[in-house]
C-alpha cells in the first residue's frame, strides 16, 4: 500500500485558528472546514516546509512552536487509490500578514476556539482539535 505523509499545521492567533473551506462535498471528504496540510518534502525539516507551504497559500507567517501528535488513518486520496497517511500534527503562532484565499477554496477565516464544534470538519481536524482540548 502507497504511503503519504502530511504535515498538519495549528495555526493559532489569540484564541482563533486559521481553518479553509472548501467547496461542499470536496474529495476526499464531504465535510467542508480544514486545517492546513502539505505533503512532506523528503530531507526537508518539517517545519521549514509548512512555513513555506502556509506563505505561498495564504500569504500567512507563522513560526512553528511544537510538535505534539502524530495520527495514521487508510482512505482513498484524491486520485481514487486507497493509501495510508500519515499525519505529523504541527502547532503554529500567527506572526503576520493577512490570510488571503487559496484557489479551489470558499473562504479562509480565523475561528474562535469555542466555535469549532459549529463547523463541519474533516476527521484529521477534529482528532487534532480533540488532542489541543479544543474539541470533545
Amino acid at each position: 500500500m502507497l504511503t503519504k505523509i502530511l504535515i498538519i499545521g495549528n495555526i493559532l492567533k489569540e484564541s482563533s485558528v486559521l481553518m479553509r473551506k472548501k467547496f461542499a462535498g470536496s474529495e476526499p471528504y464531504r465535510e467542508t472546514w480544514y486545517s492546513f496540510g502539505v505533503e512532506l518534502v523528503p530531507g526537508e525539516d518539517p517545519r521549514e516546509t509548512f512555513k513555506k507551504y502556509i506563505k505561498g497559500l495564504a500569504g500567512v507567517d507563522v513560526s512553528p512552536a511544537r510538535n505534539f501528535y502524530w495520527d495514521m488513518e487508510t482512505k482513498k486520496d484524491h486520485d481514487g487509490i486507497e493509501k495510508q497517511f500519515i499525519y505529523l500534527d504541527l502547532e503554529c503562532e500567527y506572526v503576520s500578514g493577512e490570510p488571503a484565499l487559496p484557489e479551489g477554496h470558499e473562504q479562509i477565516e480565523w475561528i474562535p476556539i469555542e466555535n469549532l464544534s459549529t463547523l463541519d470538519v474533516v476527521p484529521p481536524s477534529v482528532i487534532m482539535f480533540k488532542k489541543l482540548g479544543y474539541l470533545k
